[in-house]
C-alpha cells in the first residue's frame, strides 16, 4: 500500500548560451509515494472529510434547505419537510437504483461507482427538497458513462431507461457545477485486482523478493501455504484440504477476492467510506473483512511491522472495515417507503426548480422568452458563418466547376 515510486527531476530548460548541460548539476530522484501522488488528486483535497466535517456539511444543507422552504411555504406545511436522515436515506435508495440500472446496462463496474459518487457528491450541498434524486439520477448515470469512456448516444440511453432524453440533459449543468467540475473519481477496484495478482504470485512462488522480510520468494509461498483457516465470522467460505499446496493457496486467494470483490460493490458504494478513506484502506478493509488470516500476510509482504505507521495504518484499516460491516441491505429505504417520501416532497419542492427542463432551454436562450431573437446575437453569427466560409475559400479554393459542352 506503501510502493514506492521514483521519479528523476531533471534541469529545467536553458537558453543555449548558458551553463553547457555537462556541467550542470542535476538534482537527486525524488520519492514520491502512492500517498503524495493521492494527496494532489480532486478527490482528496475537495472530497475527503471527517466523520463530523461530513455530517456538518450534510447538516448545514438541509438547514439551507428548510429556510428556503420558509419563503414559500405556509407554516403549516413545514412540519411535511424531510429531516436531514429521510434526505440521506433517500440519496442512498437511489444510489442502490443506480447499481440496478448499470447492471441493467451490464456497464463496467467503474461507471457504477463513479455515478454513485457524483450523486454522493451532489447531495452534500444540495438537498432533495430542491433536486429530488428521481430527475438527479439518471444524468448522473450518464455523466458518469461519458466520464468513463462507455459510448452510448443520449436517444439510446433515454430510450432504454423510458424517459426524455431533456429531462437527462437539463440538470447536467448544474450537476458538474456541484461537483466543482472535478469528474475523477478514484476507486479502489484496480487495487483489489492488483492484490490478487499479488497472492496469486505468492501462492505459485513467484512473488518478487522482499529484502526487508529476509525471505525468499519459496519462502513465501510455504508461509501462505501454512497460514490457518479463516476464522469463524469471516466472510470468506473457503475451507482448507487436507494438504494445502501451490493450487489450493490460489483458490483461498480466489475466493476471498470474490467475496471482497462483492463488498465494494456493495457496502462500499452504499456506506460513506470513500469520503472518509482511501481507495488502498477501503479494498484492505474489504480484505479484511473477507479473510483476516490472508489480510494479515498479505500486508506483512507490503508493510514492515517495525515501520513507524504499521499500528495506524491497521487501525484506519479496521474503522473502514467496521464501516462496511455495519452495512445491512435490508436498511436501505423501500419502495413504499421511497414513494411517500416522493409525495411529501412534490408538495414542499422548491418552485424555482420544479420545471428543470424549462430552465435549461432558458439558459440557452440567454434568458429571453420563447420565440423571442436577439437581432444583434443573430448578426454576430451571420457575420460568423460569412467569415468561416470565405477562411474556407481562401484554404482550399472555391468549389469545383464543370463546364458544359457546347
Amino acid at each position: 500500500t506503501r510502493q514506492v515510486l521514483r521519479y528523476s527531476v531533471g534541469p529545467s530548460l536553458t537558453p543555449a548560451h548558458t551553463t553547457p548541460p555537462h556541467t550542470m548539476a542535476v538534482p537527486p530522484a525524488q520519492i514520491l509515494t502512492e500517498d503524495d501522488i493521492y494527496r494532489t488528486s480532486t478527490q482528496f483535497r475537495l472530497w475527503s472529510f471527517s466523520e463530523s466535517a461530513l455530517l456538518s456539511l450534510r447538516q448545514n444543507t438541509h438547514e439551507a434547505a428548510v429556510q428556503q422552504a420558509r419563503s414559500y411555504l405556509p407554516e403549516s406545511s413545514l412540519a411535511s419537510l424531510p429531516t436531514a436522515e429521510d434526505e440521506l436515506r433517500l440519496v442512498q435508495r437511489y444510489c442502490d437504483q443506480i447499481r440496478s440500472t448499470s447492471d441493467f446496462f451490464q456497464w463496467p463496474v467503474n461507471v457504477k461507482a463513479t455515478a454513485v459518487q457524483y450523486l454522493k457528491r451532489f447531495y452534500t450541498t444540495n438537498s432533495v427538497i430542491t433536486y429530488p434524486p428521481k430527475e438527479i439520477y439518471k444524468s448522473v448515470l450518464f455523466l458518469a458513462s461519458k466520464t468513463e469512456g462507455v459510448h452510448m448516444t443520449l436517444s439510446e440511453y433515454a430510450r432504454r431507461i423510458k424517459t426524455d432524453p431533456k429531462d437527462v440533459l437539463a440538470p447536467e449543468y448544474k450537476i458538474i457545477q456541484a461537483l466543482r467540475f472535478t469528474l475523477d473519481v478514484r476507486q479502489p477496484f484496480r487495487a483489489l485486482k492488483g492484490c490478487l495478482m499479488d497472492l496469486l504470485n505468492l501462492a505459485a512462488g513467484t512473488s518478487a523478493p522482499l529484502p526487508f522480510l529476509n525471505t525468499t520468494p519459496q519462502g513465501l509461498q510455504d508461509q501462505m501455504c501454512a497460514l490457518p483457516p479463516p476464522p469463524q465470522g469471516s466472510r470468506s467460505q473457503w475451507q482448507p484440504p487436507q494438504q494445502i499446496g501451490a493450487k489450493e493457496a490460489s483458490d483461498r486467494a480466489h475466493c476471498a477476492y470474490a467475496v471482497a470483490r462483492h463488498l465494494l460493490d456493495a457496502s462500499a458504494l452504499l456506506t460513506d467510506v470513500y469520503f472518509l478513506f482511501t481507495p488502498p484502506q477501503i479494498y484492505l478493509a474489504a480484505l479484511k473483512l473477507s479473510d483476516p488470516v490472508l489480510f494479515t500476510f498479505y500486508l506483512s509482504t507490503k508493510i514492515p511491522a517495525t515501520a513507524a505507521a504499521h499500528d495506524m495504518i491497521i487501525s484506519t484499516i479496521a474503522q473502514c472495515a467496521d464501516m462496511l460491516a455495519s452495512f445491512d441491505q435490508k436498511a436501505v429505504m423501500s419502495k413504499d417507503e421511497r414513494a411517500r417520501l416522493e409525495a411529501q416532497l412534490d408538495e414542499v419542492r422548491d418552485p424555482g426548480t420544479k420545471d428543470l427542463v424549462g430552465r435549461n432551454e432558458e439558459v440557452k436562450r440567454g434568458g429571453m422568452a420563447l420565440g423571442e431573437v436577439d437581432g444583434e446575437k443573430a448578426e454576430r453569427r451571420k457575420l460568423a458563418r460569412e467569415k468561416s466560409f470565405r477562411e474556407g475559400e481562401d484554404l482550399f479554393g472555391p468549389a469545383l466547376t464543370v463546364q458544359q459542352k457546347g
